[in-house]
């Protein structure tokens, strides 16, 4: 299931265009937090063009937060023009080609495109699983809305597609079991921090290390298990 979320969206024209994407690439669903534009307006369906259907088969969702728009998915991902510098930890970002290869084993996935002005908040950035990057030109690396949303449903559409029998037999990890993980690296984490910043970067470190690695089943019932009695230990000794 491909999800794509719109924070925000300011403009008739990339609407249209991005509904016309979402037909073009059989996009599941299409969420739009807090629109600033009419998404059924007719500027909307004229930009839509012959994907204007797409609107009225109910895959077209208005909601009021980012929270609301990623429930029920195994991965989410943010995008955005802007890299962090060293230490910037909720900025370190990942090649698009990185991510389409990491989307390629969860059953449901969540990319989300900010405002066409500001982008996205940093506190809406750590509410993804990854900070995807589309490479280009440095000195104007940022692309309109509805142009990263193209290249990014088309590479996802290629992967999928073209998913390999052998990724299927290795038996990657599913969301549940990486959820899982999640609650132990936050119990581990909260022992072992001196402050709630430091807290937070670990925290997003580990996550996002661990959807990077690519791990099967067997390897995420390892390391939850490490981490589960390393947190079990530390928690005696304290």
């Amino acid at each position: 299931m491909i999800r794509v979320v719109l924070v925000e969206t300011e403009g008739e024209a990339n609407l249209g265009f991005v509904v016309r994407l979402c037909k073009n690439f059989r996009v599941d669903e299409l969420i739009l937090v807090n629109p600033k534009v009419d998404p059924w307006s007719e500027e909307v369906r004229r930009f839509a063009a012959r994907g204007v259907d797409y609107l009225d088969t109910g895959r077209v969702k208005v909601v009021k937060s980012l929270d609301e728009a990623l429930e029920g998915v195994g991965l989410s991902a943010c995008t955005s023009a802007i890299v962090g510098e060293e230490g910037d930890i909720l900025r370190r970002a990942i090649e698009l080609s990185e991510f389409v290869d990491l989307a390629s084993r969860y059953s449901s996935v969540a990319i989300v495109f900010g405002r066409e002005s500001v982008g996205l908040r940093r506190d809406e950035i750590a509410k993804c699983d990854v900070l995807v990057y589309i490479a280009a030109n440095p000195e104007y690396s940022t692309l309109n809305l509805s142009h990263a949303v193209a290249i990014v449903l088309y590479e996802l559409y290629k992967k999928l597609v073209g998913r390999s029998l052998i990724e299927e037999k290795l038996g990657f990890a599913d969301e549940q079991s990486l959820r899982i993980v999640d609650k132990y690296v936050e119990q581990l984490v909260k022992l072992v921090a001196s402050d709630e910043r430091q807290r937070e970067c670990m925290e997003y470190t580990l996550k996002r290390w661990i959807r990077r690695v690519s791990l099967t089943r067997a390897e995420v019932g390892f390391l939850t298990t490490f981490f589960r009695r390393i947190a079990q230990r530390l928690e005696r000794c304290a």
